[in-house]
Parts: structure tokens; sequence; C-alpha cells
């Protein structure tokens, strides 16, 4: 392992930029009340402010890993960084509904040139055979975010005021964006010459390759079968156990730990074994785990455990899978990781809403069902539809994986 290597920033800079996002997106949650209060947003619309935000995001990423592809990763990371931090500074000062669904779009449009920016640029600069674990390490930054943001945003307004959680997260962009600037190469590895660049359009490609087709229905079922459980947790644990906001808190706060766990460990075991089998096998045992969730409602620390290992499981696919995708198409990396990014997005939004119509309509059994099948349709599509590219050339030192070989940190 070489010794400079060890010392390049640019691992932890790409991860500080994963969490940022996460902790931007999920900021708004704790502080509703408090903006609805300073303002004439209407509390039962404080969720727009995530709607508008994961709306831009979705549209916006696959344009932008596009353009990524075709010009340079680190511009479009650059702008996105100052765009995020701009617009999450204006919705610190934002007086009316209007402004802030407006400010939170632009924040949105940024994150969408960040996230996928991010993993493309981890995949260029790291060989397959150890980008697991690189995505693992990000991917677990990402999870960080969801698991400290609530108490983190919710104690800076205690200590100060809503806005001014808003006006720090715009400092740390504006300290990523420096970092970003001085560490991260503003030449790909692989874009030696103007070759290297997508020979055909976004759209086309992820309706004419067919490994990038089925990685996006893929993505569409793997996170929306997450978030299908995962948004009525608070109901859940209330119905059958009682819990309120604070306890199911500690529950969310236990499972989050095992999702990080399970993201460092499943990125390593990725690099040890087939990325797609390890996709396979933790989206099989996921469906598994969050159908007995919903199956087992009769213990609290049965359900609890159920949650964790699902968590856990969860989180070693998600960065096995990124680490396979983002080599699916070395040339079109960006394209194939933002058109992925999208799809999670939207698979998370409609099969949230499938699952609260499943649970109107009948129970959390139900419910589980559906999130165990679509993690187990996951994984007959990861084995029979994706063709994994770079093994075993990929554990190679020399070569085919499409990265430099940079030893992590």
């Amino acid at each position: 392992m070489n010794h400079r290597a060890n010392k390049n920033p640019l691992l932890p800079i790409l991860a500080f930029c994963s969490f940022l996002v996460g902790f931007d997106a999920i900021a708004t949650v704790p502080l509703l009340p408090s903006i609805s209060a300073a303002t004439d947003m209407p509390l039962n619309a404080g969720g727009l402010l995530y709607a508008s935000y994961a709306a831009a995001y979705a549209v916006t990423a696959p344009v932008m890993g596009w353009l990524s592809d075709r010009r340079t990763r680190k511009g479009i990371l650059l702008i996105g960084l100052a765009l995020f931090g701009a617009s999450t500074a204006l919705v610190g000062t934002g007086e009316t509904f209007a402004a802030l669904i407006l400010f939170r779009i632009l924040t949105g449009i940024g994150a969408g040139m960040i996230e996928p920016v991010v993993y493309a640029i981890a995949g260029d600069h790291y060989a397959y055979e150890e980008r697991g674990r690189i995505m693992g390490i990000i991917t677990a930054a990402l999870i960080a975010s969801s698991v400290t943001g609530v108490p983190l945003a919710g104690a800076i307004s205690e200590a100060a005021t809503w806005r001014w959680t808003f006006r720090i997260i715009a400092i740390l962009a504006a300290l990523a964006l420096v970092a970003a600037l001085a560490a991260i190469p503003a030449r790909r590895p692989d874009r030696a010459d103007q070759d290297a660049s997508p020979s055909q359009g976004p759209f086309r490609l992820a309706v004419t390759h067919p490994s990038v087709f089925f990685s996006l229905l893929g993505s569409f079922l793997y996170f929306g079968a997450l978030q299908g459980m995962f948004a009525l947790t608070g109901v859940y644990y209330h119905t059958y156990y009682g819990l309120g906001a604070g306890e199911t808190g500690l529950v969310l706060l236990a499972a989050g730990a095992s999702s990080i766990a399970g993201s460092l460990l499943g990125g390593k075991w990725a690099d040890r074994r087939r990325k797609s089998r390890v996709v396979a096998f933790s989206s099989a045992a996921a469906g598994v785990f969050v159908f007995l969730l919903g199956l087992f409602a009769i213990n609290l620390w049965l359900s609890i455990l159920l949650h964790m290992l699902w968590a856990a499981l969860y989180a070693a696919g998600q960065s096995a899978f990124t680490a396979l995708v983002s080599e699916l198409d070395p040339k079109s990396r960006g394209t194939v990781l933002s058109f992925n990014s999208s799809a999670m997005y939207i698979g998370a939004s409609a099969l949230s809403a499938l699952a609260a119509a499943l649970l109107e309509a009948g129970s959390f059994r139900a419910v589980g069902l559906m999130c165990g099948a679509a993690n187990v349709l996951v994984t007959v599509i990861v084995l029979s539809a994706i063709r994994e590219r770079g093994w075993p050339s990929g554990r190679q030192r020399d070569g085919a994986g499409g990265g430099t070989g940079l030893s992590a940190m």
C-alpha cells in the first residue's frame, strides 16, 4: 500500500460532501414548527420543503452526471457546492413560504450536481478491486448524516435559531468547496484524450445498455423497499408498542448505527467476493428481515433486532450496488450513477406512497410483504440481468477497472 496514497485527502473530502448533502436533506425535519412560526408557511405543508428538494435533485442529477462525463467532474462538483452553499444560506434568510420553496429547489439542484459526481470521482480514482470499501465509506458518511442530522439540527436551533442551522451548513459547504478545489485532480485518470467521452446520449444509454437499464430498475426497487417501511417507522412503533417520538428516535439511532457498520463491512466484503453476489445476498436477506418485521410485531426487542439486521444488510448491499454500478460503463460513469441516483429517489417516492396505501387498506404485514418482494426482485435482477464488469480483471492492480489504483486512506 502506497504511503503517499494513504495521505491523499480525496476520500475524506468526498465523504464530507456526501455527509453535507444528507444533512441538508434531513435538516428541515425537526425545524418545521420553528420555520412555520417564523414565516407564513403552513405547518402541514412543511413536507413540501423536502419534496421540492428531492424533485429538483431527481431532475438535475442525470443531466449533471452526463455533463460530468463530457466535461469535467471537478468543475461540476465545485459549481454544485457553490450553488448548494449559497442556496442553503438563503434558506436561512427566507421569510415567505414561496421563497423557502424556491431556495430549497435551488439547493436540490446543487445537491444533484454533488452526490452522483462524488461517486463518479471515487469510481475514477479507485480501482474496482477496492471500490466496494471506498463506496462503503462514502455511503456510511451519507447514512451518518441521517443519524446525526435531526438531533444536530434541533440542537443548533435550540442554541440559536433555526436559521443558524442552514447558515452553518452553508459555512461547511464553503469549506468543502475550498478543500475540493485544492485536492481533487482537475483531470480524470481515464481522460487521456477526448476519445474517453461517452459515445451516446444519456437516455439512449439507459434504454439500450441492458445492464444499465436493469440497474435502474434495481435501484428503483432497492431504495423503494427501504423507504416503503422506513417512512412508516414512527407509525409502526407507535401502533404496536405505543412508543413516542423520543423513544422511536432511539430505535432509529440504533438502526442507523447498524447501517453505518453494515455499509463499511459490506464494502469490504464486496471487494473479496463478486459485488453482484454481495448485492444479491444482502437484498434477499434484507427482504426476509423486513417481511418478518411486518409479520411478527409481537415483542419490542424482537422488532428492534429485526430492524437492526434489516438496516445493516440493506446498507451492506447499497455499498456493493454502488460499486457494481460504477463499472457498468466506465466512459459514462457519471451518467450511469446519476441515473441510478434519480431512480432511487423516484423509487422511494413511489413505494412509500404504495406502502401508505397498503397500510391504509390493510396492515404492516402487507407493507412488509411488498418491501420484501421488492428486495427479492432485486436479487433476481442482479443475478440474471446485470453483467458485472471488472471481475476478475478488476482484482488485478494493473488495470482494467478504469481507476488509478489509489489506495484508500
